[in-house]
């Protein structure tokens, strides 16, 4: 009998780490509701492989106007590519754009999410396709992210010399702070629980995810610049998160705060005034 309740005890916190790290790892997949030619564009879709083996889906879309500069188009968790393409195919005008699918999400395969190090792998992989496979239009590289591809674009920039200019929108700067954030605002789960979970997700995706923060590497693309783009009223990642890795970042760096803007509603609050800016970074730090 006096064993019974270590054991229960144990079986708990198991249980606990195994289902709650479900809400991190695991996720519902986002349909593909929309492609390119609903914008007037033409594309071509694409399937690469990542380090591990996983089919990677994805569009390339060229420029409406011949160009030799891509940019990688990173959507945000939970998400997909067709989610992200209504605020920035606008780019198209300019730039040739690559968007593609991670790993368990939209059409891509997988079963894991790690919110970190493996989207920058597959990150990675996705720009050696590109140039591979489109070296004229990839003579020049940038990206652009949002929410988990904001942070996917500083820590896989910082190890891809190629890319010349990163726009991160709403990133998280800490794996385990947006964690800790989650579970307190939208599970009512206390601060002090969350390692468990934090533990569990590790030992399932066997690697610490926060090892590929954005915090401990955005320092690393200096001299290239970053544009840092935040929502003001963004509960989910708030922008002490995006101030914080601004702070840390080293020049050429600039931050835009757009007042009253939630988590994603940046385009659709700011609207021209986020074409020009967007625009704007992009032609001062990208070659002709």
């Amino acid at each position: 009998m006096i064993w019974t309740f270590p054991f229960l005890f144990i079986a708990v916190v198991v249980l606990w780490g195994y289902l709650s790290s479900n809400l991190i790892i695991k996720i519902p997949r986002e349909i593909i509701t929309t492609d390119p030619s609903a914008f007037g564009n033409k594309f071509q879709p694409f399937t690469a492989a990542s380090e591990d083996g996983i089919r990677l889906e994805g569009w390339f879309v060229p420029s409406k106007k011949k160009s030799q500069t891509t940019l990688f188009v990173l959507h945000g968790w939970g998400a997909s590519r067709s989610d992200i393409l209504p605020r920035t195919v606008f780019l198209a005008q300019e730039y040739n754009l690559v968007y593609f699918d991670f790993r368990n999400h939209g059409a891509s395969g997988g079963n894991a999410t790690s919110l970190t190090c493996s989207e920058i792998k597959d990150f990675i992989r996705v720009v050696k396709y590109a140039r591979e496979n489109f070296p004229e239009a990839t003579r020049q590289i940038a990206v652009y992210g949002f929410s988990m591809g904001a942070a996917v674009s500083i820590v896989g920039s910082a190890q891809i010399p190629e890319i010349r200019a990163v726009i991160s929108e709403s990133p998280f700067s800490s794996f385990n702070e947006i964690v800790i954030r989650y579970a307190e605002r939208f599970y009512g789960i206390p601060r002090f629980v969350v390692p468990i979970t934090l533990l569990a997700a590790r030992m399932r995706l066997g690697f610490d995810p926060e090892e590929c923060a954005p915090l401990y590497h955005v320092a690393k693309l200096s001299p290239r610049p970053l544009l840092i783009i935040q929502a003001e009223a963004d509960v989910r990642m708030p922008p002490t998160e995006g101030r914080g890795l601004y702070e840390t970042a080293k020049e050429p760096k600039e931050l835009w705060v757009v007042p009253g803007a939630d988590h994603g509603e940046v385009y659709d609050l700011a609207g021209e005034e986020y074409q020009k800016r967007v625009s704007a970074f992009y032609r001062k730090w990208l070659k002709p």
